[in-house]
């Protein structure tokens, strides 16, 4: 591809929940790629689709980075239970992977092409550099191909997540609570509630077909 490429209850509640449901947890690009190594460990696997041991803690090593970055100290990072949580959020990711073929959601090289052509992180003064693509991945060790897999597959989750979350709306209650708000920010309160509710129903739809694949995990490698 480079070659073609030149104070209200109900408010807290669904404010926590957009912090803590973790299919929403964006990880820095090259965090989320395995690397070509044909002799791997794997922590899990959905419908034969593997996550390799390395990938795991590579996608923990930055979320515990981004935690840092957000001034979080040592001992709060410690009481998160981040291991399980960055192991279920990467079985997350692949569940709407391997359920995206289904809803009919593809990603085509061309959506692809734009996606990394668009990345600021490749770019330079403003417009994409096949150079600093090229170091960009060398400096991460991933190869071409590996990355632009992860990225297809960031697309792909996006996507799906797009599709599912289309469906939310907020019950006739929930907009009266917004309208009973003395706030001058109500549209942004809105927005917040419906992502909120959006999450939750991508969550929901995840736990359900979860139940209908082949999901096997080995929590002894990351103990």
């Amino acid at each position: 591809m480079l070659k073609i490429m030149q104070s209200h209850k109900f408010f807290t509640v669904f404010v926590l929940s957009a912090i803590t449901i973790m299919i929403t947890v964006a990880f820095v690009f090259w965090g989320i790629g395995p690397q070509d190594n044909p002799q791997v460990t794997y922590v899990a696997s959905v419908e034969g689709e593997k996550i390799t041991l390395e990938e795991y803690w590579r996608a923990y090593d930055n979320e515990v980075k981004r935690l840092k970055e957000q001034n979080q100290s040592e001992e709060d990072i410690e009481k998160l239970n981040l291991k399980d949580r960055v192991l279920t959020t990467l079985v997350n990711r692949t569940v709407l992977i391997a359920a995206a073929p289904k809803a009919g959601i593809t990603v085509t090289e061309k959506e692809l092409q734009e996606a990394i052509i668009n990345t600021p992180y490749f770019q330079r003064n403003g417009v994409f550099d096949p150079e600093v693509y090229k170091r960009a991945l060398r400096l991460n060790r991933l190869s071409t191909q590996s990355f632009e897999n992860s990225m297809r597959n960031d697309l792909i989750i996006s996507k799906m997540s797009n599709l599912i979350g289309e469906t939310t709306e907020l019950s006739s209650e929930e907009l009266q609570i917004l309208e009973s708000m003395n706030v001058e920010n109500r549209d942004q309160l809105h927005s917040i509630f419906r992502s909120s509710k959006s999450s939750q129903t991508i969550q929901a739809y995840i736990e359900s077909i979860k139940r209908k694949m082949d999901i096997k995990i080995n929590r002894d490698l990351i103990s």
